[in-house]
């Protein structure tokens, strides 16, 4: 559970943990770790002096990043330490439903790696708000070709093994989700409401999500330079064309070009080859960032059967 500032909403979120865990999922051992992004006010120390009086299922840490990084980081941060079978990601403020968890570990028990909890509402938002988030995930959704629900997740869980594939991936200036959804595995995808602010203010600016959707289209595709590529390639065509018109109408039908018609034509032409010069060397230096990241190319799920000892002496 990341957190930054939220000495308001972490008693009562912490209670509702207290409260929900030990009744309904009793048979369930929880590590609640928060990651503290450098908080400036006391949300450290009252998780510090919460978690001496933990349910007996349930065990509670903070830990506190050097530094203020970002939600994304401390969520990486929070999935490297995690521990557990199953590693659910939620907020710290309240707005996500405790009784979600029951929902995430039902379809983990029946098979699924990888549970989204997409946000059918979020009573935390406005109209406008709500607008412009779903367009900024249908963009991201379009430009990297990655199956994201519509509507936005963060709030998830995942397998012990898809955590594993996702603390080999080393990466900076990408979003945690579409690095965990680049994975695979078995998917999985519900809808739950997200409610009000238990307290505080949202701490995820305008600025926060423009720097997130252009990290997420930056990171994980090379759509934005193919179009580059071909609306250079567009111009270039049209050109090409008007290029043999001017020709014919000079050499066909004895008619004089003007010099602005000259001087225009010999203009587009130019910049329509810088634009398909840029897209070309765009697409190799997207090339050479996906081989510097090293991301795997497959992961294994799980296997059987036999197989030759690799020495049969021994």
């Amino acid at each position: 559970m990341p957190l930054f500032n939220e000495e308001e909403s972490l008693p009562a979120v912490i209670k509702e943990f207290f409260d929900y865990l030990p009744d309904k999922l009793s048979a369930y051992r929880f590590e609640i770790t928060f990651v503290d992004d450098c908080s400036n006010d006391s949300s450290y120390q009252i998780i510090q002096r919460l978690a001496n009086n933990s349910p007996e299922n349930i065990k509670l840490s903070v830990v506190q990043l050097a530094r203020n990084s970002g939600s994304h980081v401390a969520i990486t941060a929070g999935i490297n330490i995690a521990r557990g079978d199953f590693i659910i990601i939620m907020a710290s403020d309240g707005q996500d439903p405790v009784d979600v968890i029951s929902t995430l570990t039902e379809k983990w028990n029946a098979g699924s790696e990888l549970i989204l909890a997409s946000r059918k509402d979020n009573l935390d938002q406005s109209y406008l708000s709500k607008f412009i988030s779903r367009s900024a995930w249908k963009l991201m959704n379009w430009s990297t070709n990655i199956n994201m629900p519509e509507t936005g997740c963060d709030l998830l869980g995942m397998d012990r093994m898809v955590a594993d594939a996702f603390n080999k991936m080393d990466e900076r200036n990408t979003t945690f989700i579409f690095r965990i959804l680049s994975i695979g595995f078995r998917q999985e995808e519900f809808q739950y409401i997200k409610r009000a602010r238990f307290g505080g203010n949202s701490k995820w600016t305008f600025l926060k999500k423009i720097s997130t959707m252009f990290d997420a289209i930056t990171g994980f595709s090379s759509r934005p330079l193919r179009l580059i590529t071909n609306f250079g390639l567009i111009v270039f065509f049209v050109l090409v064309l008007r290029w043999f018109y001017v020709l014919a109408d000079i050499y066909l039908f004895k008619n004089e070009p003007t010099a602005l018609t000259i001087i225009l034509n010999t203009i587009f032409s130019a910049l329509a080859i810088l634009v398909l010069i840029i897209g070309m060397v765009g697409d190799y230096i997207w090339r050479i960032l996906d081989e510097t990241r090293k991301r795997p190319l497959y992961e294994i799920r799980k296997s059987d059967g036999t197989f030759f000892e690799e020495n049969p002496d021994k």
